[in-house]
């Protein structure tokens, strides 16, 4: 394997890591030869999710950890080095949505969101970032955004404020991180085949009083250039690419994994 686009040695941890995406990047990295944390609050979803790593041949191990909670991240890196050394790799996959009409958000619906999306996120990145230093190591962050950071999706704006505040903040810590050789990007999927999309066309099911069923919108939503729902490991080598030396030149930015949905 060329050693550009290999991955061999290192320890990625992947919040969310449970289900959906979060599977579909743990297979992507551990691909390239990554050994995987998969960090999860939702337990019962992890042995599965494990179980379908093992069967690719992939060393991993998995955490409860909800990101709202610091110390059950810092238990994750415990676990990490426990198992197989100092993580160097960070995938902040871990997010929730809700659809609702913007009216009828409350403050305790924007907490929810944007504590698990933004603030969860910056804590687990912080913790990361000081014990990759401490262990004089470079590594990466990768966060998942969402193309909703770029564009409109009128009921879900507390999810998209979050998303763009997630971009931004990708760029910010870029430019902190890069003296300390941590690199950070992101990526902002689109229409992704995940139990959360299929939440929200649940939810315009219901809005719409099934005048727009859930397989109108399975039909409808995906990219019209793909034709059909993106697979959460095609998202997955997208984040794998990011953190081999292959990238190194791509920095502070927010890659688009929508198959040509968003233009800019």
């Amino acid at each position: 394997m060329n050693d550009f686009f290999n991955l061999k040695g290192r320890v990625a941890i992947v919040t969310g890591g449970g289900s959906g995406l979060g599977v579909g990047i743990g297979s992507a990295l551990g691909a390239l030869g990554a050994s995987v944390v998969l960090c999860d609050i939702k337990e019962n979803l992890l042995e599965k999710a494990v179980a379908d790593l093992k069967s690719e041949g992939i060393p991993v191990i998995s955490t409860i950890c909800d990101v709202t909670r610091p110390e059950t991240f810092r238990a994750t890196l415990d676990a990490a080095q426990k198992a197989f050394g100092t993580a160097d790799i960070l995938i902040n996959n871990a997010g929730v949505t809700k659809s609702q009409d913007a009216l009828d958000v409350t403050l305790a619906d924007w907490d929810y969101i944007l504590n698990i999306n933004v603030k969860g996120l910056f804590e687990c990145t912080q913790l990361f970032a000081k014990e990759l230093i401490a262990a004089q190591k470079e590594g990466h962050v990768v966060n998942v955004a969402s193309n909703g950071a770029k564009v409109t999706y009128s009921d879900q704006v507390h999810y998209c404020a979050s998303k763009a505040a997630v971009v931004n903040m990708t760029q910010c810590l870029a430019d902190s991180f890069a003296k300390h050789n941590i690199n950070v990007n992101a990526v902002c999927p689109g229409a992704v085949d995940t139990d959360m999309l299929k939440g929200c066309m649940i939810a315009t099911e219901q809005a719409t009083g099934g005048k727009v069923t859930v397989e109108d919108c399975i039909r409808t939503w995906g990219p019209p250039q793909l034709g059909r729902l993106i697979q959460p490991v095609e998202v997955g080598r997208i984040i794998a690419f990011l953190c081999t030396p292959a990238a190194q030149m791509i920095r502070g930015q927010s890659i688009n994994v929508d198959a040509g949905n968003t233009r800019f």
